[in-house]
């Protein structure tokens, strides 16, 4: 009786849960909807966000999280947040919204579906392309999850899965991945705060972090080349 119990539980959690991200999801979309229909009007944005509440404020940031797990563009969300509050301030909102979003989808995949995720990944069809990235992810987490952020070309919520699946540490996960985020992070984020007045101490914390940005990038270029060499 119980062998049938524990399964039949099993199903009716991954429903529910299933069921009330649907709903999450929905009441994301309906909240961000006239702001991602306006992303790049920065006037309309402008007067948009002065018009909100601290509540509403709020409430259009946890949306972003929510739609940025699912896999919304994070370009997108940064250059909102640079319109909002200007390049700096905005710039490490969105770094941490992002972080959130990132967090969120691996802890689902450690969580409610682990076993879904894994069974894929565990599968013919994928096994042998991520049979490498198994290996370099175990091997070096850290390293690996901050080359993948750096590039601009990748998808965030096949690394979140994969990382979740593959139980990558969560420490070296979530801060490589917030290593990783501040290039593009600020880029669009100044993008979007170009609209504002960048006054004479934010300018140069920029331009410091686009550089520092670059140098990470060229190091961790140099390390992979040394990987393949041996």
């Amino acid at each position: 009786m119980k062998s049938e119990y524990f399964p039949l539980m099993r199903t009716v959690s991954i429903l529910m849960s299933t069921g009330l991200m649907a709903v999450v999801c929905y009441l994301s979309v309906q909240v961000t909807s006239d702001i991602l229909a306006h992303s790049a009007d920065p006037n309309w944005l402008i007067s948009y966000i002065a018009e909100l509440s601290t509540e509403e404020v709020f409430l259009v940031l946890s949306a972003f999280v929510v739609l940025m797990t699912l896999g919304i563009p994070r370009q997108a969300v940064s250059f909102f947040c640079g319109v909002g509050f200007g390049p700096f301030e905005g710039g490490i909102i969105a770094l941490l919204l992002t972080c959130m979003s990132a967090s969120a989808a691996y802890l689902l995949v450690r969580g409610p579906f682990r076993k879904l995720i894994a069974k894929a990944v565990k599968s013919e069809v994928y096994e042998s392309r991520f049979s490498q990235l198994r290996v370099k992810l175990v091997k070096s987490s850290f390293r690996t999850i901050l080359m993948v952020r750096l590039f601009p070309i990748g998808s965030n919520v096949a690394t979140n899965a994969l990382a979740g699946a593959f139980r990558v540490p969560f420490i070296p996960f979530i801060s490589a991945s917030a290593l990783g985020f501040i290039p593009q992070t600020l880029l669009f984020s100044m993008l979007g705060g170009g609209s504002r007045y960048i006054n004479a101490v934010e300018k140069p914390i920029h331009i410091a972090g686009l550089v520092i940005s670059v140098l990470l990038i060229l190091s961790m270029l140099r390390f992979t080349h040394k990987d393949h060499a041996q």
